[in-house]
C-alpha cells in the first residue's frame, strides 16, 4: 500500500532536528541490517571514570512488549551532544561526559516517545545507574474506497480527526497524517499515536457518469463520509488505537446526481467575485463548492441538498443565506440567493477611574488597545474565533451561534467587567440568533493591573510547564497561562489568585472547572494588588492518571 511515512517525515513530527541529521548521515538507521555496530556496549559494564569524565550506560525498549530496540539513536543534551546506537541488545553507552544532571532523548523511524515528551533526566558521575529509556511504537489505519459494486476508487483524500488542546479545551481537528488511494482503493496512515480518531474520505474533486456511452447522462460526485458511511461527524464511530496497533476501516460510496443550477445576484451582493455552497450536515458540510460571479451572474454544479451560501465583497464584508435556505432539488436556471450582511457586534470601551466607593467612568472613543477580545465557538468541531484588537466597529461577520468571550490583557489594562444587555460575559455565553442585531458589548476596564512573576522548580522539561492562575467566576474559571519555568503574568485584575506550575499541562482540558478544579488543591494562593507585582516559587505537579 501507499503512503507509509518515511523516517524524514517523523523526525520533522518529532521536532529533534540536530539527531535527525545526524542519522541522516548514519547508512542502515531507518531499516534494519544485519551489520553491528564497530563497539558494542556490554550491559554487565560499569560507567567509566577517567579524571572528570564519566560514561553513562542504558538501555532502549519497546514499551509495549518490553523487547530490546536495536539500532535506536541517543542524544544527550548540552555536554558534548554525543551520539550512540543501541546494540542488538538495545544497550548504548555515550562517554566522555562531565558529572551532572542531563537529558536524554530515543529515536527510531517506528517509534514515539509515549509520554508525549522528548526528554528523559538521568545523572552522569560515579555509581550513576543506567538508564532505560522506552519507546512506544506507532499505530496505523488502513483500508479501502470502493462503491457498491466493489469497483476501486482511486484518488481519494483520507482525512484524520483527533482532538487537539486549543486554549485549554479539547477540539476536534485535522491531523497532518493523511493519505490517498492507490488504484485498488486502498490506503494507509502510519505514525499515529494511541488515542481516539475519527476518519473521512472527502468529497471527490472530479466526477463520473451515471451511465458509461449514454449521450447527455448525468454527472456523478462523490461527497465526504466519515466511518461507517455516515455524512455528519456526531453520528461517525470513532476509532480507539491502542500503542502499536493497526485499524482497518473499508469504506462503500455511493455517487450522487450533480444538478445544474444558475441566477442572479441582488444588488447587494453584485460585487462579490465568489459564492461558496456549502451543503449542511449536523455542524459541519459535506459538500463545497466556490463558483466564481461574473457580473453578478453565476452558474453551478452541485448534488441536492439544503445549502448555506457565503461570500465577501470587496471591503471585507462578509455575506450569507439566512442558514440553509437555498435548496436544490433538480436543475435550476433561477436560482435565488438571499444574500444578506453578516452581523457586526459593537463594542463599547468604559474606562473607570478612581477607588472604591468614588468610581468614575468615561467612554473611550475610537478604539481601544489594551485589550484583546475572542468570541470563541463552544463547539468541538475547531471553527475559528472573531477576534478584535481595538478597531473601529466591533466584532465584524459573527455568524449565528453560541460564543465564550475570552478576555486577554496586559501591562496595566484588566477588565473588571464585560457584559451584552443583562448576560455577563465573564461567566456565561453569548448566543446569536439568526437574522437577529445584538447589542453592544460594554467592556469596562481600569489601568491599575497588577503583575505576578515567578519560577518552577524541579522541571524535566521547561518547554512542558504551563503555569495557570486562576479565579472562579461563577461556573466557569477565569485563568490566565503562562508558560516555562521563568514566567511573568501581568494585566492581572486585583484580587485572591489560585496559582500552579502542571509539568505537561498542555495536555490538560485546563478550561473546563470539571477537569481542573481536582487539580486546585494543590495550588498555591495569593493576593494581587493594584500597581503591585508578586514574586513566588512553584513547586512543579504533575498530571494525575
Amino acid at each position: 500500500m501507499r503512503s507509509k511515512m518515511s523516517a524524514s517525515d517523523l523526525f520533522l513530527r518529532l521536532g529533534v532536528w540536530p539527531l535527525a541529521l545526524c542519522l541522516a548521515a548514519m547508512p542502515g538507521v531507518a531499516q534494519e541490517t544485519g551489520a553491528e555496530l564497530a563497539t558494542t556496549p556490554d550491559e554487565n559494564a560499569s560507567p567509566k571514570t577517567d579524571g572528570n569524565s564519566y560514561s553513562l550506560l542504558g538501555t532502549v525498549i519497546n514499551a509495549i512488549s518490553g523487547e530490546p530496540v536495536r539500532r535506536a539513536a541517543v542524544q544527550i543534551s548540552g555536554q558534548n551532544g554525543n551520539i550512540a546506537l543501541t546494540d542488538a541488545g538495545g544497550h548504548f553507552v555515550l562517554e566522555g561526559l562531565a558529572e551532572g544532571d542531563v537529558f536524554l532523548t530515543a529515536i527510531k523511524p517506528g517509534f514515539y516517545d509515549g509520554e508525549a515528551s522528548h526528554t528523559t533526566a538521568a545523572r552522569v558521575g560515579k555509581d550513576a545507574p543506567s538508564v532505560v529509556l522506552k519507546l512506544t511504537p506507532w499505530g496505523a489505519i488502513s483500508g479501502r474506497v470502493t462503491t457498491k459494486d466493489e469497483h476501486p476508487l482511486e484518488g481519494f483524500h483520507i482525512r484524520i480527526l483527533a482532538k487537539q488542546n486549543m486554549g485549554g479545551r479539547l477540539v476536534w481537528v485535522d491531523q497532518p497524517n493523511q493519505a490517498g488511494t492507490n488504484e485498488d482503493g486502498e490506503f494507509r496512515v502510519a505514525g499515529l499515536q494511541a488515542g481516539t480518531y475519527y476518519v473521512a474520505v472527502d468529497q471527490s474533486t472530479g466526477t463520473t457518469l451515471s451511465q458509461k456511452g449514454v449521450p447527455n447522462a448525468r454527472e456523478q460526485i462523490f461527497a465526504r463520509v466519515y466511518y461507517p458511511g455516515v455524512s455528519e461527524q456526531s453520528s461517525a464511530t470513532p476509532i480507539e488505537l491502542v500503542p502499536g496497533s493497526e485499524a482497518e476501516l473499508n469504506f462503500t460510496l455511493s455517487p450522487e446526481a450533480i444538478y445544474r443550477v444558475a441566477g442572479t445576484l441582488t444588488d447587494v451582493a453584485r460585487s462579490v467575485g465568489n459564492l461558496v455552497f456549502q451543503r449542511k450536515a449536523g455542524e459541519n458540510s459535506d459538500f463545497n463548492q466556490t463558483v466564481a460571479v461574473a457580473e453578478g451572474k453565476f452558474e453551478a454544479s452541485i448534488p441536492a441538498g439544503a445549502y448555506n451560501v457565503t461570500a465577501e465583497r470587496g471591503d471585507g464584508q462578509e455575506l450569507s443565506t439566512p442558514g440553509a435556505t437555498v435548496v436544490v432539488r433538480a436543475d435550476e436556471p433561477e436560482l435565488a440567493i438571499p444574500l444578506r450582511s453578516a452581523v457586526t457586534i459593537p463594542i463599547e470601551i468604559v474606562r473607570e477611574q478612581g477607588a472604591g466607593g468614588s468610581e468614575r467612568k468615561v467612554t473611550l472613543q475610537g478604539g481601544f488597545r489594551g485589550i484583546s477580545l475572542q468570541l470563541v465557538p463552544v463547539s468541538e468541531t475547531g471553527r475559528g474565533a472573531d477576534f478584535w484588537r481595538g478597531q473601529a466597529g466591533g466584532f465584524p461577520n459573527v455568524a449565528p451561534g453560541t460564543y465564550r468571550l475570552e478576555i486577554t490583557t496586559g501591562g496595566e489594562w484588566w477588565v473588571k467587567s464585560a457584559k451584552i444587555g443583562g448576560i455577563d460575559l465573564l461567566s456565561d455565553d453569548l448566543t446569536v440568533v439568526e437574522g437577529d442585531q445584538p447589542a453592544p458589548i460594554e467592556v469596562t476596564v481600569r489601568n491599575d493591573a497588577g503583575i505576578v512573576t515567578g519560577t518552577v522548580s524541579p522541571a524535566e522539561d521547561p518547554a512542558r510547564v504551563l503555569v495557570l492562575m486562576v479565579q472562579p467566576q461563577g461556573a466557569r474559571n477565569l485563568v490566565r497561562v503562562a508558560r516555562g519555568v521563568s514566567f511573568g503574568i501581568s494585566g492581572l485584575a486585583p484580587g485572591e489568585y489560585a496559582i500552579l506550575a502542571l509539568d505537561k499541562g498542555d495536555l490538560l482540558e485546563y478550561a473546563n472547572p470539571e477537569v481542573l478544579n481536582p487539580y486546585l488543591s494543590d495550588a498555591e494562593h495569593i493576593s494581587v494588588r493594584p500597581h503591585a507585582t508578586v514574586t513566588i516559587n512553584l513547586a512543579l505537579t504533575s498530571l494525575k492518571r
